[in-house]
Formats: C-alpha cells, structure tokens, sequence
C-alpha cells in the first residue's frame, strides 16, 4: 500500500489518540470541541448550532486482548428548528456509547474468523457479529476519538423536533376554505379547468 493511501484524513473534528502511549489497563479522558468545530459539526449535523459538547471516555484493553475497548458518555447542547413553526428549540442531548478497535492485520477474532468460513461455505444469512468480535480498524495504530463521538452524536439528535404542544396536524386544521384550493388535488384542478372551457367561461 502507497505512503499516501495510508495519509489519516481529517474530519469535521479529529482527535486521534495513539494507542501506543495508552496505558495497559485503562486510560479516562474528557474531550471537548472548540468554537471553530462546534461551528463545523452543527453544519454536518444539519443544526442550527451546536452550543457545547463534551464527551467522557475511557479506553481499555485487557491482558491478551488486542481490541481496545472505548466506553464513553455525551452531553451535548444544541439549537435546533422546529419542523413545524420554524421556532429555534434549545435541546439538551446526553447518551452513551461504545466501540472496540483494534488492529486488523495483526489480529482477527476467533468468532470473526469462524463467520467468515461459514460465509465463504455458502451457509445462508448470517447474523451480525457483535461489534467486539467485529472491532473497527485502527489508522496507524491510532484511533478518531472525535469523529467516534460525533457520529453517536448524530444518532442521538432527534432528526424531526417539534416544539411542545405543537403537532403537524395544527398545520392542517390551520388551513380555511381558501387554503384548501392550494392543497387540492391537481388533477381535480385540471378538471375543473377543462369543465370551465367546455361550459365557455373565461
């Protein structure tokens, strides 16, 4: 593989940790994005701001184990649009997660190796191996403990927030008799044209 098929590609935010420097047991962390990130997620994210984020995490590996395992827990303030009055919601999100990692060419899960023989052997669907059995790659023996929390992140923002109180159907039963000419189905539009024209009116 070329030097530059192997260039660690920035996200949004990155902050990479260098499992080499990890301690064996384990190793806690608060991670936090400045302004400028903040500002750069809340566009991937689809938010109208991300006011704060921070993220506890500890990674851990045990002896003779070679994935690292990553528990973490995410408190996050935001501003988001209500999809039906359009009005800024202050939203408090908190959740946790976590991830296994570890280094695929220098070692494969018993249970990873058995699933894929019995995928190459033709027998039928399997399931979905457990992410630990399954861990993601590391990047040059270092793993994105940003990108990690900004993708759970994006799991937890709810993707339609709606102010409370406030329903869609509001948006219907808002709606007069001069309204519904706008919501009228086209074809009946194009019928009452046409029955227009066969009774001479303009």
């Amino acid at each position: 593989m070329s030097q530059e098929a192997k260039t660690i590609l920035e996200t949004e935010w990155s902050y990479w940790i260098d499992t080499e420097e990890l301690e064996r047991t384990s190793n806690k962390m608060s991670i936090a994005p400045d302004e400028a990130a903040r500002k750069r997620l809340a566009q991937r994210l689809g938010i109208v701001s991300l006011d704060s984020l921070q993220a506890d995490i500890k990674i851990s590996r045990q002896p003779g184990e070679a994935a690292f395992h990553v528990n973490g827990h995410i408190d996050a303030k935001l501003t988001q649009e209500c999809v039906v009055t359009l009005e800024p919601l202050d939203v408090h999100v908190e959740d946790d997660f976590e991830a296994w990692f570890a280094d695929g060419e220098a070692a494969i899960s018993i249970a990873k190796a058995r699933h894929e023989k019995l995928n190459e052997k033709g027998h039928g669907e399997l399931p979905v191996l457990d992410e630990r059995d399954d861990p993601e790659p590391l990047i040059d023996g270092k793993l994105d403990l940003g990108e990690l929390v900004t993708q759970y992140l994006s799991l937890s923002v709810d993707p339609y927030p709606h102010a409370e109180g406030v329903e869609f159907e509001e948006i219907a039963e808002g709606v007069g008799d001069e309204g519904e000419d706008l919501i009228k189905n086209p074809f009946a539009a194009l019928k009452d044209w046409k029955d227009r024209l066969g009774s001479g009116e303009n």
